[in-house]
């Protein structure tokens, strides 16, 4: 098997194939004076299999995965890797005359026929994957998440979702070890003021990790970071499976009272102190 580092996935690819015993192919990246991306994959992959790794951060990572699986039409069979499903959180139509993006995307990456088979990580909305052509199948990366929380030893650790979306990945990052989860509410009290507190768990004095699929603005995470301070919490500790940290994100939650920030490697980043890598071999093979 031959794997295929993407622009933004050059890291977790080469982990991947680390973990399958062999090396990543080499390929090209550059733009044209008018902004074009080109791409080459370097290495033969006619009659190969190959597994081409990419997130869709940006546009242009989308044109490098298109252009990735047409350069490979000749394999013989070729699978795609896609550690962040970018465009994921447009899965609807508010508005007539709107396109459900993520649906775009998705026929985009599987209507030329030469994918046979494509894996994502923990999308934001389960009913995506159906959108895709081929034969597709969600990673679930938050039992990583709760092995790391394991291993940094925190004295008696609540996992927390910021809110009732988080939920079923609070459960699943607490359940395997044991840990208290709860998520955070918001009730009104009046025009102008909302309290925001944890439906069931008390956490006076304990230690906290608030825990979230995806990391964008901090905004949301910053916020219940500050209140669950006031609260009276010890530590507070944040993970993400998908650490986007645009703008400022990382300064407004570390000033919030936030110990660490913790985030796997589908988006590679300084805080992605996990990897997707050992997971994603495991299915290839």
């Amino acid at each position: 098997m031959k794997i295929i580092g993407g622009m933004s996935a050059q890291v977790l690819a080469a982990r991947i194939a680390k973990e399958l015993g062999c090396k990543a192919s080499l390929c090209e990246f550059k733009k044209f004076p008018d902004g074009e991306l080109y791409t080459r994959v370097v290495d033969d992959i006619k009659d190969e299999e190959v597994t081409i790794v990419q997130s869709i951060i940006a546009d242009s990572d989308l044109v490098c995965l298109l252009q990735l699986i047409d350069a490979v039409e000749e394999a013989s069979e070729t699978k795609v890797v896609i550690p962040y499903l970018g465009y994921a959180r447009q899965d609807k139509r508010f508005k007539p005359g709107e396109p459900i993006s993520a649906r775009a995307i998705a026929r985009s990456i599987s209507f030329a026929g030469i994918v046979d088979k494509i894996y994502v990580v923990n999308v934001h909305n389960k009913a995506v994957v159906e959108y895709f052509d081929v034969d597709t199948k969600e990673l679930d990366a938050s039992s990583l998440i709760g092995d790391c929380i394991a291993k940094k030893e925190i004295t008696h650790p609540v996992i927390i979702g910021p809110d009732e979306g988080a939920k079923e990945l609070a459960k699943a990052v607490a359940a395997p070890h044991g840990f208290d989860y709860d998520v955070l509410e918001k009730r009104r009290i009046s025009g102008d003021e909302v309290r925001i507190n944890p439906k069931e768990v008390s956490v006076e004095g304990k230690n906290i990790v608030i825990v979230d699929d995806i990391i964008s603005t901090g905004g949301t995470i910053a916020e219940a970071a500050s209140m669950l301070k006031a609260r009276g919490v010890n530590e507070i500790y944040v993970a993400c499976i998908h650490g986007l940290f645009v703008q400022n994100a990382a300064l407004r939650i570390l000033n919030a009272g936030v110990e660490e920030i913790i985030a796997t490697d589908t988006i590679e980043s300084v805080f992605s102190a996990i990897s997707a890598a050992k997971m994603v071999a495991e299915e290839l093979r």
